[in-house]
């Protein structure tokens, strides 16, 4: 039975008594399921070293964690057109701005573009996410997205809405919370990352983040130092010319 004065709470506690991300995913799929909400939810990681690398926000297909009933075909489908370009919640992220997303409510009150508009006819018309919400959130290694999709009717899902939604977001933000500030959850979305690194540069970003004296590399790789620094600077370029401080920062981000 649904019991709001409880359901935080035993959400929580659940949640820290779970240490996996698969296990953390179905409890909060099955807590939302018990707010009223169907159950057909995607999670996505996009690691900020990914972001920065390509300068866009699916330089690369991320990994989906979905419930078996959500329409895979839309997610290839949303990859392999970019439809992350005409996507409502992607441009708010874009511009820093991390609230709930309430497609139809949206589509309502503001009204969409026309590449707006395409993307709306393709999730309604074809994959039937009726009503469809996206609540995102930032951290120092990434961003992660949670989307809720439903086949209801839009009176049905605007009341309970209107009547849930602050537990809804509440839940939400501390699923995000504990996923994003988890070292071994976030270095699994990371570390496709690596495979496009070489050895040589692994090694020097390894050592690099340690904060040691640079100008010793030669004694602890046997990598000289300067080329060492000439593929520090490479590496700069890669990710669209940030400073030496900001690679190092994420280098460390990435736990070599």
């Amino acid at each position: 039975m649904y019991k709001p004065q409880y359901l935080l709470g035993d959400f929580v506690n659940a949640l820290f008594a779970n240490p996996s991300f698969q296990a953390r995913f179905a409890l909060y799929v099955n807590f939302i399921e018990t707010l009223g909400f169907e159950g057909r939810v995607v999670y996505t990681y996009l690691p900020l070293l990914s972001i920065e690398r390509e300068g866009k926000l699916f330089p690369t297909p991320p990994e989906f964690t979905h419930t078996n009933d959500y329409p895979v075909d839309f997610l290839y489908h949303y990859v392999t057109e970019e439809l992350d370009r005409c996507d409502i919640s992607v441009k708010k992220i874009k511009n820093n701005d991390f609230s709930l997303t309430n497609y139809g409510e949206y589509a309502d009150t503001i009204g969409l573009k026309p590449d707006e508009n395409h993307f709306d006819k393709l999730a309604t018309q074809l994959y039937g996410c009726v009503n469809a919400l996206s609540i995102p959130a930032a951290g120092v290694t990434g961003i992660s997205t949670i989307n809720i999709i439903s086949r209801e009717h839009p009176a049905i899902f605007n009341h309970l809405m209107h009547e849930r939604s602050e537990l809804l977001l509440q839940m939400t933000q501390i699923f995000h919370s504990l996923v994003l500030s988890d070292p071994q959850t976030c270095m699994r979305f990371t570390s496709p990352f690596l495979p496009s690194l070489n050895d040589t540069e692994i090694a020097i970003l390894r050592y690099a983040a340690t904060g040691k004296p640079f100008k010793n590399i030669q004694d602890h790789t046997g990598i000289s130092y300067r080329y060492a620094c000439k593929v520090l600077d490479t590496l700069r370029n890669k990710l669209g010319g940030i400073n030496r401080d900001r690679l190092l920062y994420l280098a460390g981000l990435l736990r070599l």
